[in-house]
């Protein structure tokens, strides 16, 4: 009995058709310039190929470990003898956001689709743009990155305008954990003293500083306390009437010692 060789050839590719790992990510947040890599993992891939395709406008971006758009930033990754096709994107931009389909060439093809977020973190520091403290009070700044779907590379902390020696600064702790999409800085001061005050800067890897001005005030000169008072802590206004009545005793003999 003849066996058609096409025929054949189609029945064994069907016999372990490529199957996409359910466990690879379908969504991926980047920051806005920080390389994005869509990983694609297939197994039983056999002689098929595997591509990498832009939904927005259906346009192939690699095909195999090839290169099909003049977007230089796009690139496939892929080490021999593993099942993972990766699609590389540096410097992403919010533009680049969307479906991207990886594809292998089965008849009819079979795609699994992931949607690449690209995000723009913002960064506040609580309490801005103004904190007051006593001496000897502990001092916290806290800055929060938002979105930040990965920690920064690093945050510094500045104070007037030079960055802040955690090993040589004693009194001083930073730390850095992750939130969901927030990454969040803080800096404490354990006793604050007057060398405190001024400008603090924010400084993360993935987006722009931001800033706050600490006001330190001896233990006897609170905040609250730092408007015009008298010497007996009655408002300077209140002593000029108290200073023309006594004025006024001594001139008619009044004053009774």
């Amino acid at each position: 009995m003849e066996v058609d060789p096409a025929s054949w050839s189609d029945y064994l590719n069907n016999l372990f058709d490529p199957v996409f790992d359910p466990s690879v990510p379908s969504n991926v947040s980047v920051v806005e310039r920080q390389t994005a890599h869509l990983v694609c993992r297939v197994n039983n891939l056999g002689t098929k190929t595997v591509s990498w395709i832009r939904h927005r406008d259906t346009h192939i971006l690699t095909v195999g470990s090839f290169t099909y758009t003049s977007d230089e930033r796009f690139s496939a990754l892929h080490r021999e003898g593993t099942n993972e096709w990766t699609l590389q994107i540096r410097h992403p931009a919010v533009r680049d956001s969307g479906l991207y389909e990886c594809q292998v060439s089965t008849k009819p093809t079979r795609g699994y689709l992931i949607s690449l977020a690209v995000v723009v973190p913002r960064l506040c520091i609580l309490h801005a743009p103004e904190i007051h403290t006593d001496e000897g009070s502990a001092l916290n700044l806290t800055c929060v990155v938002s979105p930040s779907p990965n920690a920064p590379e690093y945050i510094f902390w500045y104070h007037r305008g030079e960055v802040i020696n955690y090993e040589s600064e004693g009194s001083v702790r930073v730390s850095v954990r992750q939130e969901g999409d927030r990454s969040i800085s803080t800096l404490l001061v354990t006793r604050a003293t007057m060398d405190h005050s001024g400008a603090y800067e924010c400084a993360p890897s993935n987006t722009l500083p931001a800033n706050i001005t600490v006001h330190v005030f001896k233990a006897e000169e609170p905040a609250a306390m730092h408007t015009s008072r008298g010497s007996m802590g009655l408002p300077a206004g209140s002593l000029l009437p108290l200073a023309l009545l006594l004025s006024s005793l001594l001139l008619r003999g009044e004053w009774v010692t």
